[in-house]
This record gives structure tokens, C-alpha cells and sequence, in this order.
């Protein structure tokens, strides 16, 4: 965990943002010029997305680590720990310097009154300058044409897909979340597309991608999962690969399609990228939180699906069979709960479900998770808080069908501070 002083910068600036609600990217580039724009140093890989946009940049800052290339890789949001979001080759910013640089913005005059994820970005980014990195893989915090991270000029754009979550901040059609997403698009740097994306999202992307010169890659890969843990791929420029599904067949094929799509774009500007080293990143990648085991309670699942697209991610893992012996589950006020707990039903035997919360200012309270449960027929109990449902839970455990938690990070990594699987400082 952090050290003390760190945290209460940090809490600090965690007050500031519950207090104001500000998109924009000038503070951010004001920032970043009075700390010498360090987000000019490095090249970038920018990834937008409702859904799928973290597996997909850890699977490609997973290859390129692989291929010998120095990473950096951010994120959001973090677990348990902040610098889980801001790595150099797989570690942690380091403490000290993540101290010393948020009393250096403070004193800034630009410094002042900046949100919290403009002074991240500003961390994240001067991290990776500090430590030389020669590729950051950069995930989009909030839609991206007004997010912080948007001030980069990457090699390579990525969309990984479009879906209605954040209504109220990007709008609530997929065409208008869809022109915030596309947001990210720069004259002349080519824009990986996922498959499958629906039709009024992909004209609008396509419309702002003409508009700006900027070349649209499709993911042309063909993906087989074998029944075995693995995936039978042709991709260019590598052609036929057999790689090692790492997250426990949660991912969509459309996702892997869109890494590999995201790695081949690079390998076409002459970054060498072999077959070894693809190989070699999805066998090593972890996104933590996501459709995994707990490691040190077998009887615990836990996947931050916070939406129907997450939810429909677990259901097919699962090939719609009821894999769980029950539900934990706890919802930001903004997701569509009652659609969740029915793609999440056949999934969990019996329709056991324990209601509860995070210790999020946005979780739902528990009584409403639960009355939705049982007008759709659900055996429910409630939970005052995470690690209370995640036990009550397992109680309905065994070998054969694991507890699973699901519907928001936060409750993710509350249950992995109570039962251990927390992201280390190095993966």
C-alpha cells in the first residue's frame, strides 16, 4: 500500500474531484507545459472504448515488453493501490518520486485547483519521460474527444468498442457516445477499429475519420478457441499463431481481434514485433480484476464487469451454463441493473444473489439491488458491504461452482484487500 503522506496527497485530491465535475483538456496542457511536456518523449499507443479498451492495452504493452521494447502502460481505474495505473515495464511509479512530484505541482501556479485526473495524467506521463520509456500504451479514462489523455499525439488510435454507459456525461444514443470516442482520432495516424461494432457507431467514427485524414484499420483476424485454453489466430503480419488465452476465456474474440489488429499497425511502422514475441505477451498478460480466482480463496471469483456488455462477457465465458453457485453483486446508480441481473441469471445456479455496495459515492444502495433481484425472481439475501457478501456467498460454494463478485471495480478491490489477489508492484 502507499505510504501515508503519499495517501493524503492523494485523498486530497480525490476531495477536489468530488466537488467539481470538469472535462476539458486545458488544464491538463497547461500542466504539462509548465512540467516541460514530457508526453512528447515517448510514442503512444491511445485506446478508447466502452468496454475492453484495459485487456486490450494490457495484452499489447504485454507483446511489446515481450519484443524488448521498454513500456509504459496507464490505466484506470486502480484496485488498491494508485501507482497501479502508472507502470514502466510492468512496476510501479516509485513512491518517493510520486511525492516529490505532487508537491512540485502544488507549487505550480498552474498547478492550482487542477482536477484529479489531471494531475494522474500529468504523473503518469512525466513518469514515463523520467524513466525513458520508448512505447506507453494509454487507456482513455472517460470517452475520450474531453479526456486528459487526449493531449497525446500517438502512433496508433484504438476503439475497442461502443456501448451506452455514462449517459449522462457522453450522452445517451451510440452515435453521440461514439463521436466522444472518436474523439481520439488525429490527422494522418491510422485508428484500429474493433469488429462488430454496431452500424450508427461505426458511421460516425468513419465520418470524423475522413474528416481528419486519419486511415481506418479493421481487425481482420480469424480466431478459434480450441476448448483447451488456447486461441488458433491468423493474423498479418505473423499469419497462423496458437496463443495462450490468458483471461480465463472472458475476453472477446473481438478484443483479441482488436490487439492483434493494434500490434500488427505497430509492426507495419517497422517496430519489430516476431511471432515469438506475441506468443510470449498473451501467455504472460494479466488484467487484474477481470474474470479471475481469487488465489488465495478458490471458492472466490471476481470479475468489474460494470455494465450489460461486462455482464454479457461473463455469460459467454460461461457458455450460459450456471458455472457460479451464487452472486455477489454490487452496482454504480448509473448502470442498468435490472438488464444485468438478467444476462447474469443463467449463470448462477439456483438465482442465488447477495445485494450490496462499495464504499463508492456512485454504488447503488443494496435495497435496490435487491428488490430488482426479487421482482426478477432471485433468491436474495443483502450484505452491508463487500467482504460480508462475498462470504455469505461462499457459503454456497464448493468445488465445482466458485462465489463470483461482479459489477464494479471498486468492489474488486475491496474483496482483494479482504481475501489477497491484489495487483503486485510488478507483473
Amino acid at each position: 500500500m502507499v505510504h501515508s503522506r503519499l495517501q493524503v496527497l492523494l485523498e486530497a485530491l480525490y476531495g477536489q474531484e468530488r466537488r467539481r465535475n470538469k472535462l476539458g483538456l486545458e488544464g491538463t496542457l497547461a500542466l504539462l507545459e509548465a512540467l516541460e511536456h514530457p508526453e512528447r518523449r515517448f510514442r503512444a499507443v491511445h485506446v478508447a472504448g466502452t468496454n475492453g479498451k484495459g485487456s486490450v492495452c494490457a495484452l499489447v504493452e504485454r507483446v511489446l515488453r515481450a519484443a524488448g521494447v521498454r513500456t509504459g502502460l496507464f490505466t484506470s481505474p486502480h484496485l488498491v493501490d494508485f501507482r497501479e495505473r502508472i507502470r514502466v515495464n510492468g512496476t510501479w511509479a516509485d513512491e518517493a518520486w510520486l511525492e516529490r512530484s505532487l508537491d512540485s505541482i502544488a507549487a505550480l501556479p498552474v498547478g492550482r485547483d487542477r482536477t484529479f485526473f489531471e494531475v494522474a495524467t500529468a504523473l503518469g506521463f512525466g513518469w514515463f519521460a523520467h524513466e525513458q520509456v520508448e512505447w506507453a500504451v494509454v487507456e482513455v479514462g472517460l470517452g475520450g474527444r474531453l479526456d486528459t489523455t487526449n493531449v497525446l499525439t500517438p502512433d496508433v488510435t484504438v476503439i475497442t468498442s461502443i456501448g451506452l454507459d455514462h449517459t449522462e456525461i457522453l450522452g445517451d444514443t451510440l452515435a453521440a457516445i461514439a463521436g466522444e470516442k472518436a474523439g481520439i482520432l488525429k490527422p494522418g495516424i491510422p485508428a484500429v477499429l474493433a469488429p462488430g461494432l454496431p452500424g450508427e457507431a461505426r458511421e460516425v467514427i468513419g465520418t470524423v475519420a475522413h474528416a481528419r485524414g486519419a486511415p481506418l484499420l479493421e481487425s481482420p483476424a480469424a480466431i478459434e478457441r480450441d476448448g483447451h485454453g488456447s486461441l488458433r489466430v491468423d493474423a498479418d503480419p505473423w499469419g497462423p499463431l496458437v496463443l495462450r488465452d490468458p483471461f480465463h476465456g472472458r475476453m472477446p474474440p473481438a478484443n483479441v481481434a482488436t490487439a492483434l489488429a493494434t500490434l500488427g499497425a505497430l509492426a507495419s511502422t517497422g517496430l519489430p514485433l516476431p511471432a515469438s514475441a506475441v506468443v510470449e505477451g498473451f501467455a504472460s498478460a494479466r488484467w487484474p480484476g477481470r474474470f479471475e480466482p481469487c488465489p488465495d480463496e478458490p471458492r472466490l471469483w471476481w470479475d468489474g464487469a460494470h455494465n450489460v456488455d461486462g455482464a454479457r462477457a461473463i455469460a459467454e465465458a460461461c457458455d450460459g451454463e450456471p458455472r457460479f453457485a451464487a452472486l455477489a453483486l454490487a452496482v454504480s446508480r448509473d448502470k442498468d441493473l435490472e438488464a444485468m441481473l438478467d444476462v447474469l441469471r443463467p449463470v448462477v445456479r439456483d438465482g442465488r444473489i447477495v445485494a450490496t455496495r462499495a464504499r463508492s459515492e456512485r454504488a447503488r444502495p443494496t435495497g435496490e439491488i435487491a428488490l430488482a433481484a426479487r421482482r426478477r425472481m432471485w433468491d436474495v439475501r443483502e450484505a452491508g458491504d463487500v467482504v460480508e457478501a462475498c462470504r455469505l456467498a461462499m457459503q454456497w460454494a464448493d468445488d465445482t461452482h466458485p462465489a463470483l463478485l461482479a459489477g464494479s471495480l471498486f468492489a474488486v478491490g475491496e474483496a482483494m484487500e479482504a481475501f489477497g489477489g491484489a495487483p503486485g508492484e510488478r507483473q
